[in-house]
This record gives structure tokens, C-alpha cells and sequence, in this order.
């Protein structure tokens, strides 16, 4: 039966999304790093004992080994708590250990085999082009140390021929761990643009490429990250295509979403970078515009049904002309901003009542459509 230590160990990993933030993803490396590094520091611990019982190698290097051990131990039990580790200090203790065991020998050679094990996670720590780095650096250390003639450095006695192979091992273990992490890399990289593409078509609408609903609620969630940071407040504009019902019957529903495409190209055309645009249902659509008041509001909704209202879609046997009604709001001081939603919707709908291709502001006060402005339109309605 498992331990609810061990357990929450795995649970800090288990826990966590597949889909998970950059910070959430780095959480889970640090927990997976620290259980490796302890299972490691705990092996090491109990082997220096057993060869200081039994008397097997020399006593200093069993000593020096178990006291690595125990100190790795208490440290990653600490940090495995906490949910962290440290990336550069589990790198200094892997080459240090590297370098004493391969020149110490351990017990009969065996510290060429802790080398050897402790390689592929060099890859694991580092990924695919660091690692590569690092490991490449500790080859070219090693056989320095092992091929130079008479060298003084090492404490074992290594016949040539188990050096050269030591050095092809590693070689070859170097390069198949490589290989494992570059796969892995570029399957999480196909599995991030998958997801971010995923992520992407559930946020826009497909007809338009403009964002939906749920685009426009994360781009809310933003929002409220945005005004905790004292930024501006934001505008609202709802329009809505004019008659597109006897567009659709009299031409057809492939007409109808080709003016609907070229209704999303005028919008994003005549916003800011920084606005959004959103076909919020039908034919409706929004736009959200940050650090703007309702004057400014006002301004754009003219621009945008005078631009509509001048913009004819050519079908087979004529011309399509296409107007919008809009509504307009600017969001208050501690204002909610789902209520400017409904005012510049209800600001809509009173310029439907009107006559259609034109733009009524809602009142300072957000009152009802009794208490709008309208801006007339110039030219006739559908």
C-alpha cells in the first residue's frame, strides 16, 4: 500500500492539465526532476553503506559518495514539499558525480556504469540542444582524462581497452538519448501548434474569421486583468445587418455569407489593432474598443455604416446594397461592462425602430430607448 506522501507526489504531477500553462508545465518538470534526483540520491546512500560494511573500494571514497547522498537526499526531500527544484544545482551534482566516480572507479569499476546511467537525463534537464552541449563538453573532458598518457587525475586503474569502450558507450548512449528527447521535443511541439490551432477555431468564427462568443468572453477575462492595472475603460458598438433575411431568400444563403464575409473585412478594417471585433450571433456583430469614450464610439459606428451603406455586393443579375442598424455605449466609471452589452443592444434595437441604417447612442445616464440619441442617416433605408 502506498504512502500519502508518496501519493501526493504523484498527485502534484497527475493533477496537473495536459493542457497546462508554461508555468504549470515547468511545475510538473520540477516535481518529476526532484523524484528522479531522489530515487538516485537514495540508491547512492544506501550503496556507500553497504560498501562501507563490507569493506569493498576505498573507505574515503565510500565516504565522500554517502555523504553526497544523504546531503541529495535531504534536499530534494525539501524541495519535492515545495513543488521546486533548482535546475543549476541538480546539474553541478550530476557533474560532479560524473567526474568522482570516473576517475575514483568506485567499486570495481562501477562508477563508469553511474555515468553511463546518469547521461540521459543530462537531455531530460537541458532538452535536445543544450543537453547536446553540455554532454559534448563532458566527452571531451572524459577522454581528456582517460587517453592522457601517464595523467596523474585518475585514482582508478582502468585497463585502455575499457576505456575506449567506456568512451563508444557513451558515445553511442549520447546519441540515442539525443534522439529520444529531439522526438520528444518535436511531438510537443506538433501537439502545441495542434492545440493552439484547436484553441484558435474554438475562439473565431469560421465564416468570418472574426472572433465568437468565446473569444470575445476570454477577451473579457483579459479585460479584467486589464482594468485591475488602471487601464482605460472600453466602448461597446453592436450592429445589425438591415433586411438580411430577403438577402438570404431572394439570393440565396451562399450570397448571404459572402456578405457576411465582406461585412467582417469592412470592421477589422476600420478598427484598431487593439479593438476586437465579434460576430456575436447572425447576423449581428460587435465591436469592442478599448480606451475610448462614448463620443469616440459614435464617431466609428458612423464610419462603419457609412462604409457598409456605400459597399454593394455584385451577384448575378445585379447589385446587393447592404445597410446596419447600430447601437453605442461607453462603459462608466466602476461600471459593469455587461450592462454597456445591454445598453448598446437595447441602443440597437430603437435604431431598427427607427428606420434602420443608423446610429443611436445610449444616453449618459443608460437609460432606455426613450432616452437615446440617434444620428440620422442620409440615405434611405432598405
Amino acid at each position: 500500500m502506498q504512502s500519502k506522501t508518496s501519493l501526493g507526489w504523484l498527485n502534484k504531477i497527475s493533477h496537473i492539465p495536459l493542457d497546462a500553462g508554461a508555468e504549470e508545465e515547468a511545475r510538473r518538470q520540477d516535481v518529476i526532476i526532484a523524484i528522479l534526483m531522489l530515487t538516485g540520491s537514495v540508491v547512492i546512500t544506501g550503496l556507500s553503506i553497504w560498501d562501507l560494511l563490507v569493506g569493498m573500494g576505498p573507505a574515503w571514497v565510500n565516504l565522500i559518495t554517502l555523504a553526497v547522498g544523504l546531503l541529495a537526499t535531504v534536499v530534494y526531500l525539501v524541495l519535492l514539499r515545495s513543488g521546486r527544484t533548482s535546475l543549476l544545482m541538480t546539474l553541478v551534482l550530476m557533474v560532479f558525480l560524473h567526474f568522482f566516480w570516473l576517475i575514483t572507479g568506485d567499486v570495481e569499476w562501477a562508477g563508469m556504469l553511474w555515468c553511463l546511467v546518469m547521461l540521459p537525463l543530462f537531455f531530460h534537464l537541458l532538452g535536445h540542444r543544450q543537453g547536446s552541449k553540455l554532454v559534448f563538453a563532458i566527452i571531451l573532458i572524459s577522454a581528456t582524462v582517460l587517453l592522457w598518457p601517464n595523467t596523474e587525475y585518475l585514482a582508478a586503474t582502468y585497463s585502455l581497452d575499457m576505456r575506449y569502450r567506456f568512451l563508444l558507450a557513451y558515445l553511442v548512449l549520447a546519441w540515442i538519448s539525443f534522439m529520444v528527447e529531439y522526438v520528444r521535443y518535436q511531438t510537443r511541439q506538433r501537439f502545441q501548434e495542434a492545440r493552439d490551432h484547436l484553441n484558435y477555431q474554438a475562439r473565431t468564427d469560421e465564416l468570418t474569421g472574426l472572433a465568437n462568443r468565446r473569444g470575445f468572453k476570454e477577451y473579457l477575462g483579459e479585460s479584467e486583468q486589464r482594468r485591475e492595472s488602471g487601464k482605460g475603460l472600453f466602448a461597446v458598438i453592436i450592429g445589425d445587418l438591415d433586411n438580411f433575411k430577403q438577402i438570404n431568400d431572394e439570393y440565396g444563403h451562399e450570397v448571404g455569407d459572402f456578405v457576411l464575409q465582406e461585412i467582417g473585412h469592412t470592421l477589422k478594417k476600420l478598427v484598431r489593432s487593439e479593438d476586437l471585433v465579434v460576430r456575436w450571433g447572425g447576423e449581428e456583430f460587435l465591436i469592442l474598443m478599448a480606451d475610448t469614450d462614448l463620443k469616440g464610439a459614435e464617431v466609428l459606428a458612423e464610419k462603419v455604416r457609412h462604409e457598409i451603406a456605400s459597399t454593394s455586393v455584385a451577384v448575378e443579375g445585379g447589385q446587393v446594397a447592404v445597410t446596419m442598424s447600430l447601437g453605442v455605449d461607453a462603459q462608466k466609471p466602476q461600471g459593469d461592462l455587461y450592462f454597456t452589452l445591454g445598453s448598446a443592444d437595447r441602443a440597437m434595437y430603437e435604431a431598427k425602430r427607427r428606420g434602420r441604417d443608423c446610429v443611436v447612442a445610449a444616453e449618459e445616464d443608460g437609460g432606455s430607448g426613450d432616452n437615446q440619441t440617434v444620428l440620422e442617416s442620409p440615405s434611405p433605408a432598405l
